[in-house]
């Protein structure tokens, strides 16, 4: 028959039993706990990027695109027709004011030069012996005129002496009346050849006038000629660096050619471009910020606007910072961005793919954990964004893209 248990070894029988279901209920649970832990979305902060909201300043901009060119680009052009004998220089080189780019056979312009100057001093030549004929004529006439007051003072004296004879009965009427019409005749002569006189004094002066017309006209032919032969020595005006050349020798240019471009790279502006839908919006003065490269902004301001529009495309000019110029490159295409509306020390985050719509939900970083905020938006631009609603000063926010994991209650921060 059986025999009843110790009371000591039942309840170390007891005990064991609620051990092993403790641990095995425990053993459950954890598993339960790890599974549910596996289970829920992570995400690893070295595959996301995140930033701080802070206080700073925030523009709204057009973008746009644009080529950085010399604010000052000389053409320089053939002022005659002729044929490239040497090129002195190349593109890229640095000139200053009078150096010499190229030589030009210039024996054409050199020939109508020495024409010019045969006219000029053959004009010159018929104008002096002009002026030498007209002296001589009017000292012929001044000469006769002295000759013919002198006469007239005697046929007067002839009339005087004559009109006291006839009172004296001593000649005839008839006498007296041929003295008295010889002075008279003697008044009119003399008359006549002080406004031949003055007839020839205009004539002349009118003559050397047109021929002087005549010379000075030939004179600036003249210079033209020679300053046009000047330029043909094809020298640099002004110092730079020479974007182009005509690279041939023996090249035949004809007058007008453009045969070099000199810059001046001293300062710089830009030539943008951007979408006429934007047109209303543009103004010359308006602040514009252009992006050389990733970390290097220069400022500069919208200078003018292009009236036209080619297939829905507008053209204006950026006028940069001159400081700036040693950054700069000629031809290197930049973004543009076109300030329409700064605000000043207002809560702000770095964009990056924030800003999908007036309000979007956003992760933030809380402990290990990132839980999504309803945020409102404001002022946008390329690098931040105006948070109005959801975020405060320090939160940090994830400005990755995180549309993957749209409705996630809260991600596991590993």
């Amino acid at each position: 028959m059986d025999r009843e248990l110790a009371p000591e070894i039942r309840r170390n029988r007891i005990t064991r039993r609620a051990l092993t279901i403790a641990v095995a209920t425990a053993a459950i649970l954890f598993s339960f706990a790890a599974t549910v832990s596996w289970l829920r979305p992570s995400v690893r902060r070295a595959d996301i990027e995140t930033a701080r909201v802070e206080h700073g300043n925030v523009d709204a901009a057009l973008q746009a695109s644009g080529t950085i060119v010399p604010a000052i680009e000389q053409a320089i052009s053939s002022p005659v027709e002729a044929r490239v004998l040497r090129i002195a220089r190349r593109p890229g080189d640095r000139v200053r004011a009078g150096d010499e780019l190229m030589t030009l056979d210039t024996s054409g312009a050199q020939l109508d030069f020495d024409r010019l100057s045969g006219q000029v001093s053959q004009k010159e030549s018929e104008q002096a012996q002009m002026r030498l004929k007209l002296e001589d004529s009017i000292a012929s006439l001044e000469a006769q005129i002295e000759q013919k007051k002198l006469d007239r003072q005697i046929l007067r004296y002839k009339a005087e002496q004559s009109a006291k004879l006839l009172r004296a009965g001593l000649v005839s009427d008839q006498d007296n009346l041929a003295a008295a019409t010889a002075a008279k005749k003697a008044d009119i002569e003399q008359t006549q050849l002080e406004e031949a006189l003055v007839r020839a004094k205009r004539t002349g002066e009118a003559q050397i006038a047109a021929a002087s017309a005549e010379l000075s006209t030939l004179h600036k032919e003249r210079n033209e000629s020679q300053r046009q032969l000047q330029l043909a020595m094809m020298r640099a005006d002004r110092d730079g660096i020479i974007t182009w050349l005509v690279s041939d020798s023996g090249a035949t240019i004809r007058k007008g050619d453009v045969v070099a471009r000199i810059a001046d790279l001293s300062s710089f502006r830009v030539d943008a471009t951007i979408s006429d839908l934007h047109s209303s919006e543009l103004n010359p003065g308006m602040p514009v910020k252009v992006r050389v490269d990733s970390t290097s902004i220069v400022e500069g301001r919208i200078s003018a606007i292009d009236p036209r529009i080619d297939n829905g495309v507008m053209t204006f000019h950026v006028a940069l910072d001159p400081s700036a110029a040693p950054r700069l490159r000629s031809n290197a295409r930049v973004d543009v961005d076109v300030v329409t509306e700064r605000r000043r020390n207002i809560l702000r985050v770095k964009r990056g793919a924030l800003g999908a719509g007036e309000i979007e939900p956003v992760f933030v970083v809380r402990k290990d954990l990132l839980v999504p905020v309803n945020v409102r938006w404001g002022l946008a631009g390329r690098d931040y964004i105006q948070p109005i609603d959801g975020l405060r000063e320090g939160d940090e926010v994830v400005t990755s893209n995180m549309s993957d994991y749209a409705g996630v209650k809260s991600l596991r921060l590993k």
